[in-house]
């Protein structure tokens, strides 16, 4: 951890370096698109952009544009052209919008069981195999690990199967990481990934005493919902799981406790035809974020994969739908955000980086996320733990952080992870990131063929989208602005 404090530091004293210097003006290695407005964003390599005229972009591209006051000016404030007067501002955005560069492991997911009592169709973990539970021995182990670990943030983040099903694993990390940290004084979260069918009075009184936020899974309208999530007697479960979320959010209200329920949907194909449902869903309920996920290739989802998945295009035209929806809402003056968008509108329009993993380039496997098994295994992420090869096991809790860490095998999975070298000639590189998890379980490779990552290749069009709404300069870019403020931990 050391070492990461070290290179901030010799950033920090190489761009004063710099700055001293005199620097000649001169462009930055770029990229552009062309908009359905018929503008162009250009984007720079340290994550500023513009919006040009095709006669501003040839002026680009020739060079002509010393004597054009304006554009000179976009282009310099957008840090496509840099001298030492936009020095600081350009490794300022790059520094902010990759914040994650300069942090120690930060999200730390342990995986107390990898049974559960559904059987989703989707299910990412293979439930269907899973019959261990993390013992007591393992779990004080992955919490020493943990606080070792370094960094001022800890985000303790329980992961399954159903982790309901090991309540006393819960209930011991959450007593004693919370007993842990009036040594170490780190900036604490913990939040539990449930169905929440076994939750009751008991336990969310405890969970909220101890301050551990809840997630939960709503696939959206009921048909939808209740075809791909089952219990494993093979009932419905959406009414439970609309129950539960109510159960949490009354709960809280009569504890006039300032807080909410994180609610996920996975799509599936049959989800495809139903944007406008699975957005009144989340309204209904008073869930005023949602996350339209892909559905992912992994654990009991392989054994139909055919009838889950799509193409990327018709993932792209199911969230558009969606995304119209969502701003015909808000101009009603009902607040909804889709998480999503929030990730890339972040760094495009505030300079923010959202800590959200599958947006690093690096990756944040391995570097700012972690995983830890219920034998004690450590894993680069979630889905690390997902595939039958080992490929993505990094070390165990035995072993010291750093030793972990600095693996071999987890440098090398950054390593390919740099859209730098993948992906140089799009304008949307700055702000995104590909998965090696996802890359290998599609490509058999953690090399990356990215113009044929289906999820890169939606991360893209998503990204042409929100600028068409943002070059419009209306309603939609005021909102983005809006989202773009927000602070979601």
């Amino acid at each position: 951890m050391e070492d990461i404090n070290k290179n901030r530091e010799i950033w920090k004293e190489m761009m004063h370096e710099a700055s001293a210097k005199e620097i000649e003006t001169r462009i930055l290695p770029y990229a552009y698109e062309r908009l359905s407005s018929g503008k162009f964003v250009v984007t720079g390599y340290f994550g500023g952009w513009v919006l040009l005229s095709e006669e501003g972009l040839d002026s680009l591209k020739s060079e002509d544009f010393y004597e054009n006051k304006d554009l000179y000016e976009k282009l310099k404030n957008s840090c496509i052209i840099i001298d030492n007067e936009n020095l600081d501002l350009a490794t300022g955005i790059y520094s902010a919008i990759n914040r994650n560069l300069f942090l120690q492991p930060s999200l730390h997911m342990i995986n107390v069981t990898n049974t559960c009592n559904y059987r989703c169709r989707y299910c990412h973990a293979g439930v269907s195999q899973g019959k261990d539970f993390m013992s007591r021995e393992t779990a004080l182990k992955t919490l020493k690990f943990i606080f070792k670990s370094g960094g001022p943030y800890i985000t303790i983040e329980f992961q399954g199967g159903e982790c309901l099903l090991n309540w006393k694993i819960v209930k011991l990390v959450v007593e004693k990481s919370r007993e842990m940290n009036k040594i170490f004084k780190k900036d604490l979260h913990i939040c539990i990934v449930s169905n929440l069918s076994l939750l009751n009075e008991e336990k969310l009184r405890f969970l909220a005493q101890h301050d551990v936020a809840i997630c939960t899974s709503i696939d959206g309208s009921r048909e939808v919902h209740d075809a791909n999530r089952r219990t494993l007697a093979g009932h419905d479960t959406f009414n439970v799981t609309n129950d539960k979320v109510l159960f949490v959010k009354d709960y809280y209200k009569k504890l006039n406790l300032e807080r909410k329920v994180d609610v996920l949907a996975t799509i599936t194909r049959l989800a495809l035809e139903h944007p406008k449902e699975i957005v009144d869903t989340y309204v209904r309920l008073g869930i005023r974020t949602l996350h339209l996920r892909p559905v992912q290739n992994f654990g009991d989802a392989l054994s139909r994969w055919p009838e889950l998945t799509y193409t990327p295009e018709e993932f792209y035209d199911f969230w558009v739908k969606a995304m119209e929806y969502v701003f015909e809402l808000n101009k009603r003056g009902i607040d909804i955000m889709e998480r999503g968008s929030f990730n890339i509108v972040c760094k495009v329009l505030n300079h923010t980086d959202p800590m959200y993993v599958e947006l690093m380039s690096p990756t944040g496997m391995g570097r700012t996320a972690l995983l830890y098994n219920f034998d004690g295994a450590v894993y680069s992420s979630d889905e690390g733990r997902m595939i039958l090869e080992p490929v993505f096991k990094i070390g165990t809790v035995d072993q010291e952080p750093m030793e972990v860490l600095g693996s071999e095998d987890n440098i090398n999975t950054w390593a390919s992870s740099f859209l730098d070298l993948t992906c140089y000639n799009s304008p949307f590189r700055p702000w995104g990131g590909i998965h090696p998890v996802k890359v290998y379980q599609d490509q058999g490779t953690i090399i990356p063929n990215v113009n044929m990552h289906p999820e890169y290749r939606i991360y893209a069009m998503q990204c042409k989208y929100l600028f068409d709404k943002i070059a419009e300069d209306g309603f939609e870019k005021e909102l983005f602005m809006k989202w773009a403020g927000r602070v979601i931990k």
